[in-house]
């Protein structure tokens, strides 16, 4: 996973762990982003993977892996606790997480 400094713009103003507004929804603030090409709109300024699993309906089931698309970078698998800095434009996809060769 990325570190969360890495991930988007403004990280130094957002509330840091232990502190009130960390983890919180931000009923005035809404961040658009991407699951497998689908926009969803959270409230939340940071976000585990298994908060992001929950974001779609259904949720991202176990048998499929989070991805977060990073630019210029190769995509970084999100484990469900790693904690995502959220900003608008972040884009995630699934994938299998087991994938079986053909035969032949």
């Amino acid at each position: 996973m990325v570190a969360e400094n890495q991930l988007g713009e403004g990280g130094a103003d957002k509330p840091e762990e232990g502190t009130a507004g960390f983890d919180k929804p931000d009923e005035d603030k809404t961040y658009t982003i991407q699951i497998d090409r689908t926009e969803y709109v959270v409230t939340q300024n940071r976000m585990t993977g298994a908060d992001l699993r929950r974001v779609p309906t259904p949720p991202i089931p176990p048998d499929r892996d989070l991805f977060q698309i990073i630019p210029g970078r190769p995509d970084e698998k999100v484990e469900d606790d790693d904690r995502i800095l959220i900003t608008n434009g972040l884009r995630f996809f699934t994938a299998p997480n087991t994938i079986n060769p053909g035969i032949g």
